[in-house]
This record gives C-alpha cells, structure tokens and sequence, in this order.
C-alpha cells in the first residue's frame, strides 16, 4: 500500500465512476477520455492495494472497500475545493451541492427557496433529484446526496435529522362528489370509498397509511400513481379521492377543479432536513443548510401553506 502516491486526480475519478457506474459519464463529468479514467482507477487500486469495484457486465458496482472509501474521497476532494475558495481573490462559497427532495417539497417549496439561496451570491447551479422518500435516504446513505428534504418519519438513529416546518395533508375529491359540498364531515363517511393515492414508498402514502388509514374500516384502491400531478389530475377526473398536501393541491382548489371534504379533524406531517452523520459538511453546505432553515421560518411566520 503507497498511500502517499494517492493523487486528488485520482479520488475524483474514483468518486466520480462511484456515482455513474461507469468509465464513459466519469470521463464526460471530468473531461478525461475513457482510458485516463480507466488507469486513474487502476493506479488508486493500486496504491491503496485493494479492487475498489466489482465488475458487472459493463456496470462497475461498488464492493464493501469502495463503499468506505466514499465518504472519505468525497470529504477530501470538498476541503481541497475549501481551500482554494479560502485563497481566491472572489472569496465566496465553492462547490456544487446535490439536493434531493420528494415530490411535495421538490415541486412546491424548494424552486422559491433555491431561487433565494442563488441570488444572494455567485454559486453554482445546484444537482437536484426530485424522488420517493425511500429511494432519496438510499442516494444519501450512498453519498450521492449531500442533503435531502422530506416528509415523514426518518430513523434519526442512521442519519441527522432536522425538522424543517410542518406540513397540512387533506382529502380532496372532484367538484361533483357528494362529500365536497362544503359541510364538516366525519372519517366515518369515508368508509367504503376509492381512492387515488401515490406509490408505496412515498411520504404522502405513509401519512395515508399512517394518519388516516387506520380510522377506516374499508377502502379500495382505485389508482397507483408516483406523480402528485396525477394523482391530481385523477381525483379530479372522478377515478376517488386523493390525500395530499395542501400544497400539491392548492393552484386545482383555487381554480375549481378540486374541492377539499372538510373532516371533523386535520392532519399534519413533519417536514425535515435529512443529512449523513459522515457526509462532510463544506462552507457551502453550512452556508446552505442554514440559509434554509432560516427561509422555512420567514415562510411559516408569513402563514405560508
């Protein structure tokens, strides 16, 4: 093992084909042709005197060594970046954040707070994921995400979680379903109802599952969908009702094309800030993490749903 013949050049290219699983997109996100990518890794292997990769058809898989190198690569390469925005004459915040967020706060809360972050300063355009809760902690337990936002319930034990704001859930039918009439109504007048609800691994079906599902003595299942536009577009077309965030819904309620069936009760969900206990924190993140705190505060403060 020669650990200090290890170059930076070769810890970006490892972290780089450990996020695409490939030579080829490593090569085109470095500038570097398929063969100085291809002895970049090699040479890393090695120095370090361990296969980093499991070769898989044309797919280059991370083994368990290659697993532990992530956090480690991607924290030496963020401080390298560190330091040379610690000495450039602009000053400022280097990097390029990945952000993930789920359907909700991906499409309704995080283009306002970006815009705001963006133009408080010169910063490079962020990578953002828009996805199912689920699929977003396993990008982030493999350091392909710097931070996530989410709804729901996350296991605080495996990662840092910050509230970030709470958000209001309810139950949305087409204009001319008897239960949208404007009355108050009990769960009980639920019973028996179709519903369009979003894929099992969301944070909005949790809180179907979790909030309003056991309050039911039967249901079914009319629609799957993985789009709130959908799922939208699905209750209005008279398919069943939906339960969705205020904030999926807003523009269609305003407009009449859905109408909200008052219950007797309301519903809230936890919104949060989800980070690796390992992920590196750069002046960039740190600068982000709080600017967005901040911006969720002045929003809730102002009433914003």
């Amino acid at each position: 093992m020669n650990i200090q013949a290890i170059t930076i050049k070769q810890l970006r290219v490892f972290a780089s084909v450990a996020r695409h699983g490939g030579l080829g997109v490593a090569g085109e996100e470095l500038f570097l042709t398929r063969a100085a990518v291809s002895m970049a890794l090699q040479e890393l292997e090695r120095h370090l005197g361990q296969v980093l990769f499991d070769r898989v058809r044309n797919r280059l898989r991370l083994n368990a060594a290659g697993e532990r190198l992530v956090p480690l690569a991607n924290e030496l390469i963020e401080r390298v970046g560190a330091i040379g925005e610690l000495f450039s004459p602009a000053g400022g915040f280097g990097g390029q954040l990945r952000i993930g967020a789920s359907n909700t706060i991906g499409n309704n809360l995080l283009p306002g707070l970006l815009a705001e972050f963006m133009a408080r300063g010169d910063r490079q355009r962020p990578v953002v994921t828009i996805s199912s809760t689920a699929r977003l902690l396993e990008q982030l337990e493999r350091f392909e995400l710097d931070l996530v936002f989410i709804e729901g319930p996350v296991d605080a034990g495996h990662f840092v979680v910050s509230p970030w704001g709470e958000d209001e859930m309810h139950v949305v039918a087409a204009p001319d379903n008897p239960l949208a009439d404007g009355r108050t109504h009990s769960l009980r007048e639920l019973d028996a109802q179709c519903w369009v609800l979003r894929e099992a691994a969301s944070g909005t079906r949790q809180q179907f599952e979790r909030l309003l599902l056991p309050q039911l003595r039967s249901w079914h299942l009319a629609l799957e969908m993985n789009a709130n536009e959908g799922i939208n577009n699905s209750v209005a077309a008279g398919f069943g009702l939906g339960f969705m965030s205020r904030l999926a819904t807003r523009s269609l309620c305003r407009s009449g094309q859905l109408r909200e069936i008052r219950l007797d009760q309301a519903f809230t969900r936890q919104l949060s800030l989800v980070c690796h206990p390992d992920k590196y924190r750069s002046p960039l993140l740190e600068r982000f993490l709080s600017f967005s705190h901040a911006w969720q505060h002045r929003r809730q403060e102002k009433g914003g749903g």
